[in-house]
C-alpha cells in the first residue's frame, strides 16, 4: 500500500514540476522580444523638438507673435506625429506581453500629455495668465520619465531607468526657466536626448 502511495505522490510531484516548467516557459516566451516603442518615441522627440524651436522663434519675435502661429506650429506638427504613429501602429503591432504592455503605457502617456496641454490652455484662457504655459514643458518631461521607468521595469533594461531619472532631473531645471524663451530650446534638447536618442537605440535593437 505504501508503495502505491509513494508512486502516486511521485507522479503528482512530477506533474506539478512539469506544469511549473510549462508556465515558466510561457511567461518567458511572452516577455521575449524587443520593445517596439522606439520608432514612435524617436519621431516624437524629433517632431516636438522642432515645435519647441518654432515656439522659441515666436517668443523671440523671429516669427509673428500671434496666437494662431503658435497653434499652427503645435497642432500642425502634432497632426504630423499622429499620422506617423497611426501608420506605425498599422504596420507593426506588439505581439509579446511586454510589447503590448509597453504600447499601453505609452498610449496612456500620450493621453496624459494631451490632457495636460488642454488643461493648461484652458487655465490660460480662463485667467489670462500666460505664465501658466511655462508648466507645459516640465509636466510633459515628467510624463516621459514615467513612461521610461515603467518600460525599464517591464523589460529589464536597466539603462532606461537612467533615461527616466534624466527626465525627472530635467523637469525642475525647466521649471527654473519659466517665462524664458530659452526654456523652449532646453525642452527641445531634452526631447532629443531623452526621447529621440533612446527611441533610436530601441529601434535599432528591434531590427537586430
Amino acid at each position: 500500500m505504501s508503495v502505491v502511495t509513494n508512486l502516486k505522490e511521485s507522479a503528482m510531484s512530477s506533474n506539478l514540476q512539469d506544469d511549473i516548467a510549462y508556465m515558466k516557459a510561457l511567461a518567458e516566451a511572452g516577455n521575449a522580444g524587443p520593445l517596439r516603442s522606439g520608432y514612435i518615441l524617436m519621431w516624437a522627440g524629433i517632431i516636438f523638438s522642432l515645435a519647441s524651436i518654432g515656439q522659441y522663434l515666436l517668443m523671440t519675435g523671429v516669427l509673428p507673435q500671434q496666437a494662431w502661429v503658435s497653434f499652427a506650429i503645435w497642432f500642425g506638427l502634432g497632426g504630423l506625429f499622429g499620422v506617423i504613429a497611426w501608420l506605425r501602429n498599422r504596420q507593426c503591432r506588439a505581439i509579446t506581453a511586454t510589447g503590448k504592455a509597453s504600447s499601453s503605457v505609452w498610449s496612456a502617456v500620450g493621453l496624459g500629455i494631451g490632457a495636460s496641454l488642454i488643461t493648461v490652455i484652458l487655465v490660460v484662457y480662463q485667467t489670462h495668465e500666460t505664465m501658466a504655459l511655462s508648466f507645459i514643458a516640465p509636466i510633459l518631461i515628467v510624463l516621459y520619465g514615467v513612461g521610461w521607468w515603467v518600460d525599464a521595469r517591464m523589460s529589464g533594461l536597466a539603462w532606461l531607468k537612467l533615461v527616466a531619472l534624466g527626465c525627472f532631473v530635467a523637469a525642475p531645471v525647466l521649471g527654473l526657466m519659466a517665462a524664458m524663451p530659452e526654456q523652449m530650446l532646453a525642452y527641445a534638447g531634452c526631447l532629443l536626448l531623452l526621447a529621440s536618442l533612446p527611441g533610436y537605440i530601441l529601434m535599432k535593437a528591434e531590427k537586430a
